[in-house]
């Protein structure tokens, strides 16, 4: 009779122990739910100072979402975080896209390092001297912005002028104007000087930014001074003006 009591007993005892903690978890629940929709509806928390979010309630606002459609239709902008910054804004973190160079396609575009295109933002940007790369309208028929490409004498090409930009006495003395990439056995440098440079093919790029570099050197002379390059010999082939 007492061990029936007993089990009597703890039974009873884990009945009202399941019973408060699923009443204290409905608690909870409508707790909570009543708290979020408050939050969810309340003009407190409407953003107030935003281009893109004026009036929303800043919780229902999908950052990640909202970022990724930001980043899509500006293009100009590597990378773009948004936060909340409570009771009422949203602020956002962008990065802009480093242009290296100008290509000539269809239209003229900017490109980062990475290879994706884009129009400059603002009127600084567009009025930045950067070399020009042409000769790329078969490999990029069909270019828009906001598009990465990796054909890969495109890619050589932008390796090439960010390894030359490193070397600021080797910018300051070739001052690119243009790279051409019409044929890509014979690749022709043109500087602002006036001097032509043909680079030989597009594999060999690297080995001639060591070449140029030692050429600066050993002729003891600027680019000016000289109206012809040919790296496609053992020697370098130098014809002065």
């Amino acid at each position: 009779m007492c061990s029936l009591n007993m089990r009597k007993r703890k039974l009873r005892f884990f009945i009202r122990a399941f019973l408060l903690c699923f009443f204290s978890l409905v608690g909870i629940f409508f707790l909570l739910f009543f708290s979020v929709r408050y939050l969810a509806n309340s003009d407190y928390f409407k953003i107030k100072e935003s281009e893109y979010f004026f009036g929303e309630n800043i919780f229902r606002v999908n950052l990640q979402k909202e970022a990724q459609g930001l980043s899509k239709r500006y293009p100009y902008y590597k990378r773009i975080i948004l936060r909340r910054r409570m009771p009422d804004r949203i602020v956002i973190d962008s990065q802009p896209r480093k242009a290296i160079a100008r290509v000539k396609l269809s239209e003229y575009f900017y490109v980062d390092r990475e290879g994706v295109l884009f129009y400059p933002a603002v009127q600084e940007d567009a009025n930045l001297q950067l070399p020009l790369i042409v000769g790329l309208d078969e490999e990029i028929p069909d270019p828009r912005s906001g598009m990465k490409y990796i054909e890969k004498s495109f890619l050589t090409t932008l390796d090439f002028i960010d390894s030359l930009n490193k070397d600021s006495n080797l910018t300051e003395q070739l001052k690119i104007k243009e790279i051409n990439l019409t044929n890509v056995n014979d690749v022709f440098l043109f500087a602002n000087t006036g001097c032509k440079i043909n680079l030989g093919g597009i594999l060999s790029l690297h080995k001639d930014l060591s070449i140029l570099q030692n050429l600066i050197s050993e002729i003891k002379s600027d680019f000016s001074k000289i109206e012809y390059v040919d790296l496609r010999f053992r020697e370098p082939v130098v014809k002065y003006k």
